[in-house]
C-alpha cells in the first residue's frame, strides 16, 4: 500500500492512526512487561515519532533508532528537554552498537514483521551483543494464528509488513540467538479485531559485536 506508506510519512497521521486502532496499547503492554526501573538503558529500534516516551520511568536513559528522518526530527523535538534522551535517524549497525553501553532493555515494536529472516538473524543476533547481564528483549508484531476471526486475519493478510508469521515462526527465529524465549498472543488489546504476538527474549547465545554484521531498524512499526 503505497499510498498509506506515504501518508503515514507523517508523524500526524502516524500517532493519531496508532491511537485510533489501539496500536498504542500493544505498546504500552509492552513497557509494563519489561518493568523499567531507573537507571537502566533502554534501546527503541524502529521507534518512529516515540510517542510513548512519557510512559517510560524518570531516570531510564533511552536510545531511539529509525530511518525515517521526519518521525525522529519530531521526536527530538518533542522530547528536547530530556536529557537522558537519544534518538539517531540511522540503521542500527555493528558501529551503532558499539556506541552504546549496555542495554538493560530492546524494544522491537511492531518491527520483526517488516523484516525478512535474512534481516531478522542480523538484527537479533547483533541485538543479543549489546545486552547487559540480566538484560531482556520485547518484539510485538502482527502475527497470524488459528484463534483469528475473518477481520482479524484480513488485518493480518493487509499489513504494511511483508513477513508477518504464525509465533512458532517467530520463535523460531528468537532461539538461535537467545536461550530463553517466550510469548503470547494478544487478541483483545487493539480496538480493531487483530492479532499480534508478544514475545520475550532473555539470555543471549551471542556475546560479542562480531556475532553479526549489520542489523537492520530501517521499518517503521505498523502494529
Amino acid at each position: 500500500m503505497p499510498g498509506l506508506k506515504s501518508l503515514l510519512s507523517h508523524h500526524a497521521l502516524y500517532i493519531g492512526l496508532q491511537r485510533a486502532v489501539g496500536a498504542d496499547r500493544l505498546r504500552f503492554r509492552c513497557l509494563d512487561e519489561l518493568g523499567l526501573r531507573p537507571g537502566e538503558c533502554v534501546l527503541d529500534l524502529g521507534c518512529g515519532p516515540a510517542y510513548y516516551l512519557d510512559r517510560l520511568p524518570t531516570g531510564v536513559r533511552y536510545f531511539g533508532f529509525d530511518t525515517s528522518e521526519r518521525y525522529i526530527a519530531h521526536a527530538r523535538r518533542r522530547w528536547r528537554h530530556r536529557p537522558d534522551v537519544e534518538f539517531r535517524a540511522e540503521l542500527f549497525t555493528e558501529d551503532q552498537a558499539r556506541q552504546l553501553p549496555p542495554i538493560d532493555a530492546v524494544m522491537l515494536l511492531g518491527l520483526l514483521h517488516h523484516l525478512s529472516d535474512e534481516e531478522c538473524h542480523a538484527l537479533l543476533a547483533l541485538v543479543g551483543t549489546v545486552l547487559a547481564p540480566g538484560g531482556r528483549v520485547i518484539s510485538v508484531d502482527t502475527c497470524f494464528e488459528p484463534s483469528q476471526g475473518a477481520i482479524s486475519r484480513w488485518m493480518s493478510e493487509n499489513d504494511r509488513g511483508e513477513h508477518v508469521r504464525e509465533p512458532a515462526a517467530f520463535v523460531s527465529l528468537a532461539r538461535r540467538y537467545f536461550a530463553d524465549v517466550d510469548g503470547e498472543v494478544l487478541n483483545t488489546t487493539t480496538r480493531v479485531p487483530s492479532s499480534h504476538w508478544l514475545m520475550r527474549m532473555r539470555t543471549p547465545l551471542t556475546t560479542s559485536a562480531g556475532a553479526a554484521s549489520t542489523g537492520r531498524a530501517d521499518a517503521q512499526p505498523s502494529s
